[in-house]
């Protein structure tokens, strides 16, 4: 072979190894073509060649690279038309490329599947045995840093097939021409930036089973100088799709992929495709027709490798008409040993008018329902999860009860900061609406207008270097009627360790002036270390029991209600000093000491045996000394500018007192240990709604007057023109208002809350409810007892009902209607006097 000849074959050799060895690259997006909307988890491949294919990320990008020079593109999606792209150029690298794929209707057919034929169950049941291994906090530990992004814009539909639809009605042009000028002057408007946008950066950690930490290190919000909501991103959306029931804005839905999901969704392997070694599975969802329960529709891709989610893709189907909720999760293989999310994604469309004038008047119809324009105010929020660090060496001692809080200079980040987290440095839309929000915020006072929503959190008008507390201006009772008055504290204006206040009321029923003071010393506001000197003159209801830090108190709570009912009290002089601290991590503590003089207000009167005497009195000197406790095992907080707020626990809650009275201690006349406990918890049963039960108890030793005994907790009151009552949770509905009266006592509350799945209109959504409550008790003194009518439990006292809730809802409130019937040994001797009918409220931020 000549020199020649061999040189020749070389080049040759050269110019194949080249040519198998070059790259062609295609980077682009992937976007709805009606809607703009980046489409994520597109599926492509180079056409003709199966091997060479990519997904797009959750945000729509791709980049696909093959060995040979790439003509065309195949691209599919469900939902969507599969498309194919040519490519007109030999380039080896194309950036910037735009597909944008057309929509059609997407349906899974109802069909007859027999067991063991469709294919996509036993790759769900493969998904669902291997979930606890795949689920990221089922493993030992991690940590990792999450940027988070959340912006507030709107879609708005061009008005001008509105206003062409009325060119024959010459009388509307002008109003109709004023429509469209709005309509695109917020569309310009919204072109150039968001409505609102917030950003934060958070470190969290995480040690299994359930000790969890994050901390928000930096945050910035459009319009505030400090961020008021820098945890609302991820508290928005579910970490994983692992879950039984995911949870999206408060609402659970079941998950497809769960036992109870397989049974209720239809499943259909939409497509099949390769990573590496790997098959990934595309397989839709979408509940069964005739099943009842909170479902969602959507596509998980689901990888062989260890069969986990590598994507996900969801929308609630039976959300509320007037919202739109899509959530799309990113997973990768981290260190070639644990899938872990990577980006969550969740949007929320709002089917609402933006727009307050832009109703258009119609020959047919007198006004044009703004929600027919489409406008929709879009709420997006994406976080991208990075620096992840699987089995770490955590321990449980590094973990406390304060799972979230902010750090204090959080909103004083630099931009060389800020740009280490983001993805990338922000748009000019982005910087224009920090520069412009911020400006309106500072003109409108939008920190002031935050002010107001804390005095809400926390009771208290902050004027100068007082607090005014707003719980004291107006409330009710059936013996004082409107109490009104006005309550102040010191604030830290003066010191942050010494409060002084004191309040003043006047009931209108009772007409009677009540005040009282107070000097408090807070040593530690978070763990609440306050010692406080109180001095009251004011009425107290007798035979009523009250618990430290009792949720019943809270003005969203039903039971809040049966102060409205209390018509027997008795004045009071009292004398208390009390130290109140957070101990053992899950107790709260209140130890105190009194002494008081109560003096009754009606013709009751105890009697006091002496000899062969018996002495009557209204009047009763106490001198106390206990301990209140509240103990919720595994309660989490959040630490904030307005204290530790309660993220609540899945566990009972328990409520105690412990009292012992003195005789001839300072004025104190009666010897007695009074026991109180209160057990409350509310069940979770998927499906079928919530349960909730309530244990009240109380034992008092020796003989006291009525005041420290029990009455029964009734609620009832006669229905008549002009009273409608309310219904109180954990009350006897059916009983008397102090019919009964105890000096050891056991009372039971259960009720169970059904969801609707029927009916999810606006303002009408009915839930049914069902109640039953049990009462027993003893009175081991009867005899000293005078100038009352009363009756003894001693037979047990039953009572159930069922309650409609939700047949109004505006907001979070709701109006429902309740009948309850009281049976068994104290049973009324006319049936219709067994029965109750009442209003309900509630609240509810569903």
């Amino acid at each position: 072979m000549t020199i020649k000849k061999i040189v020749t074959l070389f080049l040759c050799i050269l110019s194949i190894i080249n040519c198998y060895s070059q790259q062609y690259n295609v980077e682009g997006k992937v976007i709805d073509k009606s809607t703009g909307k980046s489409l994520p988890f597109v599926n492509m491949i180079v056409t003709g060649n199966p091997q060479c294919g990519a997904t797009a990320d959750i945000d729509g990008n791709f980049k696909i690279s093959a060995p040979v020079h790439i003509i065309s593109l195949s691209f599919s999606y469900v939902g969507y038309r599969d498309t194919v792209i040519l490519i007109n150029t030999a380039a080896n690298d194309i950036k910037g490329l735009v597909i944008k794929l057309q929509e059609i209707s997407f349906q899974i057919q109802e069909v007859k599947i027999l067991p063991g034929i469709n294919p996509a169950l036993r790759i769900i049941r493969e998904a669902i045995n291997n979930k606890d291994k795949n689920n990221p906090e089922k493993v030992h530990s991690f940590i990792y840093d999450s940027y988070n992004k959340l912006y507030c814009t709107a879609d708005i539909k061009d008005a001008t097939d509105t206003v062409n639809s009325l060119d024959t009605v010459k009388t509307l042009h002008t109003h109709a021409d004023s429509v469209s000028h709005r309509h695109h002057s917020l569309k310009r408007f919204l072109k150039k930036q968001y409505l609102f946008l917030m950003e934060s950066v958070s470190q969290r950690k995480f040690l299994y089973p359930d000790h969890n930490y994050e901390k928000v290190i930096a945050s910035r919000t459009s319009g505030f100088t400090n961020s008021p909501i820098a945890l609302l991103a991820q508290e928005l959306q579910s970490f994983s799709f692992y879950g039984d029931q995911i949870n999206i804005f408060g609402v659970d839905y079941l998950n497809p992929v769960s036992d109870g999901g397989i049974k209720r969704y239809y499943f259909i392997i939409e497509d099949t495709l390769y990573s590496g070694k790997d098959t990934v599975f595309v397989i839709s969802f979408e509940p069964k027709q005739g099943k009842y329960f909170n479902g969602m529709k959507g596509v998980v891709y689901i990888n062989t490798n260890g069969y986990a989610f590598q994507n996900v893709i969801a929308r609630p189907i039976r959300e509320d008409q007037t919202m739109t909720i899509n959530i799309q999760q990113q997973y990768k293989f981290i260190n070639n040993k644990q899938w872990f999310p990577v980006q969550l994604n969740t949007d929320w469309y709002y089917n609402t008018s933006i727009i307050t004038d832009t109703s258009v008047i119609d020959v047919n119809k007198d006004v044009i329902n703004p929600e027919d324009e489409h406008n929709k105010l879009k709420v997006v929020s994406t976080s991208y999860i990075k620096n992840i660090v699987l089995d770490t060496a955590l321990r449980k001692r590094e973990f406390g009860r304060v799972t979230e809080e902010t750090e204090e200079d959080a909103s004083n980040k630099t931009d060389d900061f800020w740009n280490k987290y983001r993805e990338d440095t922000l748009s000019k839309k982005e910087k224009r609406t920090y520069r412009v929000i911020d400006s309106v915020g500072n003109k409108a006072h939008f920190d002031r207008i935050l002010k107001w929503f804390e005095i809400l959190g926390t009771g208290e008008l902050k004027m100068g270097w007082l607090n005014m507390d707003l719980n004291k201006i107006i409330n009710f009772n059936d013996y004082e009627k409107f109490r009104l008055g006005m309550g102040f504290h010191t604030n830290d204006e003066v010191s942050k360790i010494v409060s002084v206040g004191g309040y003043g009321a006047y009931g209108t029923g009772d007409k009677a002036f009540k005040y009282g003071g107070d000097v408090g010393f807070v040593f530690d506001p978070y763990n609440h270390i306050k010692l406080d000197f109180a001095y009251q003159q004011d009425v107290v209801g007798a035979g009523i029991v009250s618990f430290y830090n009792d949720n019943a108190q809270n003005l969203l709570s039903t039971e809040y209600y049966y102060n409205y009912f209390i018509n027997n009290m008795d004045k009071m002089k009292k004398e208390t000093v009390s130290l109140t601290f957070d101990a053992l991590r899950y107790f709260q503590f209140n130890f105190f000491g009194d002494e008081q003089l109560r003096t009754t207000t009606n013709s009751y009167m105890f009697g006091i045996n002496n000899d062969n005497a018996t002495f009557l009195t209204n009047q009763y000197w106490f001198t106390e000394a206990g301990v209140g406790f509240r103990f919720a095992y595994k309660e989490n907080f959040v630490k904030s500018p307005m204290g530790m707020i309660s993220l609540g626990t899945k566990y009972p809650i328990v409520w105690g007192n412990i009292t012992q009275g003195f005789n001839n201690l300072l004025n104190g006349g009666y010897e007695y240990i009074k026991y109180d406990l209160k057990i409350s918890k509310v069940f979770k049963i998927p499906l079928a709604g919530y349960s909730s039960f309530e244990v009240l108890a109380g034992y008092v030793q020796c003989n006291v007057p009525y005041t420290l005994l029990y009455d029964g907790k009734g609620t009832y009151q006669q229905l008549n023109f002009g009273n409608f009552p309310l219904a109180v949770d954990n009350s006897f509905e059916t009983m008397r208002l102090n019919e009964f009266l105890s000096n050891r006592y056991v009372n039971l509350f259960y009720s169970h809350s059904f969801q609707s799945f029927l009916f999810r209109d606006k303002h009408f959504r009915p839930q049914p409810k069902i109640v039953s409550s049990a009462g027993w008790g003893t009175l081991a003194n009867p005899g000293s007892q005078y100038g009352i009518t009363y009756k003894t439990m001693e037979k047990g006292y039953y009572e159930s009902g069922v309650e409609i809730n939700n047949l109004y809802k505006s907001f979070f409130t709701s109006i429902g209607i309740g009948a309850y019937y009281r049976y068994g040994p104290y049973a009324l001797s006319t049936p219709i006097d067994n029965f109750a009918f009442k209003l309900t409220a509630t609240y509810s931020f569903e």
